[in-house]
């Protein structure tokens, strides 16, 4: 009865994971480069390491783009 109930949950659980942002492999994407550059700047020990701009900012700029 207990696996029964458990597998119950499983397509529920699904269904809420689909329900998350669908960009999600882009924005991880974007926060890996975004961070690499700030580490690089970081390790140069430079003083003028530029401010890194948002997911959501950039994805603005490119929509206003095309």
């Amino acid at each position: 009865m207990r696996r029964l109930k458990t597998m119950a949950y499983i397509p529920l659980a699904l269904v809420m994971l689909g329900a998350c942002s669908a960009d999600w492999p882009q924005r991880l994407g974007y926060h890996a480069v975004q961070n690499a550059g700030q580490l690089q700047c970081q390790k140069a020990m430079a003083n003028d390491c530029e401010r890194r701009q948002s997911y959501d900012e950039y994805q603005r700029e490119r929509e206003q783009m095309q």
